[in-house]
């Protein structure tokens, strides 16, 4: 009976399959097994990495706000753990600034963070003798920004907040034009505009660049920033002083006739009829000049000069400069003046009040020109000098013409208008 049973075993096929399966199951399961573990390395290595970003870019967020490298080392170490780090099995985080490697070696606005951790072995631990896998994160994080503008434009939510019109060709030498607009147009370039800047930064979007915007010391137009902080925000209006109707009527010249305008220190042209039409040659000696309540025209056919000249807008006071007006004024420079470095000076008080500057090739506006809660529209200024300084702070700016804006600034005195630094993660 046995001899029969074991012959028809032999000739039988129905249990090949389960001898097959029988062989290769051990394998097949080991195998899932050890994918499996693979997948949860590869898993932990994923949030190791996270955890070490993270951590890169708090601590470089602290060198961002001018905190220490202590602090951002801090900083970095307390977002690796309450990101994912397990104290229990990890290595001490490695944090360094200025990394000690990669590309960024040796850069102080840089932080290094190096994560390992240790993973205990499963299936794996049958060919090894250790107990534990070690997996390690890198991250480099670098703050950019703190860029100087030369042009910004303080509106918090206006469409075109800074506009390049019609053919207008602007270059900003060793500086930005940025705009604190959450609009999605808020720096607006139309027409046949040629505009040529280090880098163009809103808080907003920026419509229309294609074609018309240069970029020297940027890859690409920067929108969604954090808004730019106003340099002025904190700069004192003057109260105006006795009016002196006799000086402003001064004013009044005539094409070809010449004047020289003594402030002594500070000089209020008051509110009245007549406003104040300058078509002849007026030189402003050192002081302070405030206009109340009276509107400033200077007409093609004039010429204005000065140095070390303050002129301050209030009471609803309008500036108009005329295309082809010769302009080459200068702000005061000494550090005792507490208007050192600014031209022009719109009172904050004053709103919706639109203001004109255009001149020709031979204009310079050489110091701040600041007007925080008004409109300007801007036009023609000198050709490129490297040696120039002009700052245009205003609620809204147009461009219509050609203008050159240098950020030569340092002995003028010129407040910095810097462009919000950014945390980036670049390794």
């Amino acid at each position: 009976m046995s001899l029969k049973l074991l012959r028809s075993f032999k000739g039988s096929k129905k249990g090949s399959i389960a001898v097959i399966f029988a062989v290769t199951a051990p394998v097949v399961v080991g195998f899932s097994a050890l994918g499996a573990e693979v997948m949860y390395w590869q898993y932990n290595h994923r949030l190791l990495q996270s955890a070490a970003d993270a951590a890169a870019f708090s601590g470089a967020a602290q060198l961002a706000q001018g905190r220490s490298v202590t602090d951002a080392t801090a900083a970095a170490s307390n977002a690796a753990y309450e990101t994912g780090l397990k104290a229990a099995r990890a290595d001490t985080p490695a944090i360094s600034s200025p990394p000690v490697s990669g590309t960024f070696a040796g850069d102080a606005k840089a932080v290094e963070v190096v994560l390992s951790d240790n993973l205990p072995r499963m299936f794996t631990g049958i060919f090894y003798d250790t107990d534990t896998v070690r997996i390690s994160a890198r991250a480099v994080s670098r703050t950019a920004g703190a860029r100087p503008a030369c042009v910004l434009a303080l509106n918090k939510s206006a469409s075109q907040a800074v506009s390049f019109a019609g053919s207008s060709t602007l270059v900003l030498q060793g500086c930005d034009v940025a705009s604190n607009s959450i609009a999605s147009d808020a720096i607006d370039f139309q027409g046949a505009t040629d505009v040529t800047t280090e880098c163009a930064s809103a808080v907003g979007g920026i419509d229309g660049a294609s074609g018309s915007l240069t970029l020297t010391d940027c890859a690409a137009p920067f929108a969604g920033s954090r808004p730019f902080p106003d340099p002025y925000e904190d700069l004192v209006f003057p109260a105006s002083d006795t009016c002196d109707q006799a000086l402003k009527n001064n004013l009044n010249v005539s094409p070809g006739v010449s004047r020289t305008v003594s402030p002594g220190t500070v000089t209020t042209f008051c509110t009245g009829s007549p406003n104040v039409m300058i078509q002849g040659d007026i030189t402003f000696n050192a002081g302070q000049y405030i206009f109340d309540g009276v509107d400033v025209t200077v007409n093609s056919t004039a010429s204005l000069y000065g140095s070390g000249v303050t002129i301050f807008l209030t009471g609803g006071a309008r500036l108009t400069m005329n295309g082809g007006a010769d302009v080459q004024l200068t702000a005061p420079t000494s550090d005792l003046d507490p208007y050192q470095g600014v031209l022009v000076f719109a009172d904050p008080a004053d709103s919706n009040v639109d203001h004109v500057l255009n001149g020709n090739s031979a204009t310079s506006f050489t110091g701040a020109l600041y007007f925080p809660t008004s409109d300007v529209t801007f036009s023609g200024t000198s050709d490129e000098d490297v040696s120039a300084c002009t700052l245009l702070i205003a609620d809204e700016v147009e461009f219509t013409g050609n203008s050159f804006f240098g950020s030569n600034c340092d002995a003028i005195g010129v407040e910095t208008a810097e462009t919000a630094q950014v945390v980036l993660i670049v390794e």
